[in-house]
């Protein structure tokens, strides 16, 4: 009996509902997730995901130091977030994909809590950092184009590169919107191409966790499932800026089966 685990890698660019899809894979019995799914990673788990990250095969040894802190089993599956780095092989998994709109949305509101944060005349001053170090563990030869940028021009480039090059791969692709429309279908989808039974937990993962919880990128993990997110976009872009990405943007996001008609997005 072969004594290994099998790792699968979920693909997408933050600010894409990672959280959500792992707090949900991680009620699976047969399901480990790595890292990025608590606020803080603690040293085993950034030791694995450092590890995994550059390691070129599909399964692992249940003996290698880095599924110690795991108690893993011989079949079981490790999750591995990648969400901001290209993996040098190829890989077995899924890709998350979300609109740009509803993602450059989220990135707009993520350090609404800093004293310098203005929702108009600064909202991006980290981001420009985060995006090129994102760029660059995606692309090198694209993180000089981001200099000098605007905001959404920044996102766009971003995006068009990384969720363009996910295309290439040939994975199939989960939608964050339709997971939050029908998670029950969406969950078995996920779960065939892991290779598991569903298991219910999977869809009431939030009541795993006691309130005020907070995971990866701030968000509430005792939150249930909320299907107005997937309007929320409508209340933080401006009109630039949602044309900007309709039509910049474009060639990618319809080949994830987004479409713009009027000032909504909608999933085909």
């Amino acid at each position: 009996m072969s004594n290994k685990a099998n790792i699968f890698h979920m693909a997408s660019m933050a600010r894409s509902g990672e959280t959500l899809l792992l707090k949900m894979l991680a009620q699976h019995q047969d399901i480990v997730v790595v890292h990025n799914l608590t606020e803080f990673d603690d040293e085993s788990e950034t030791s694995a995901f450092e590890f995994l990250k550059k390691y070129s095969g599909r399964t692992i040894d249940l003996d290698h130091s880095c599924c110690d802190p795991y108690g893993l089993k011989s079949g079981q599956i490790i999750i591995l977030k990648q969400g901001v780095w290209k993996h040098a092989y190829s890989f077995s998994g899924f890709i998350l994909s979300r609109n740009p709109f509803s993602i450059y949305a989220s990135l707009k509101l993520y350090d609404k809590e800093h004293i310098d944060y203005h929702y108009i005349e600064n909202f991006w001053f980290n981001n420009s950092r985060r995006v090129y170090l994102w760029m660059d563990g995606v692309d090198k030869n694209k993180a000089a184009l981001l200099e000098g940028k605007s905001p959404v021009e920044q996102f766009v480039l971003f995006y068009n590169a990384r969720m363009g090059q996910l295309l290439e791969t040939g994975l199939p692709v989960i939608r964050y919107e339709d997971v939050v429309r029908s998670p029950r279908s969406e969950v078995l989808k996920l779960c065939d191409i892991l290779g598991v039974k569903m298991c219910e937990d999977m869809l009431q993962s939030h009541r795993f966790y006691e309130e005020g919880e907070i995971g990866h990128g701030g968000i509430e993990l005792s939150s249930p499932i909320d299907p107005a997110c997937n309007y929320k976009y409508k209340q933080n872009l401006t009109e630039f800026e949602f044309d900007y990405i309709s039509i910049n943007a474009k060639n990618v996001f319809t080949k994830y089966g987004y479409e713009v008609e009027g000032q909504n997005v909608i999933s085909k």
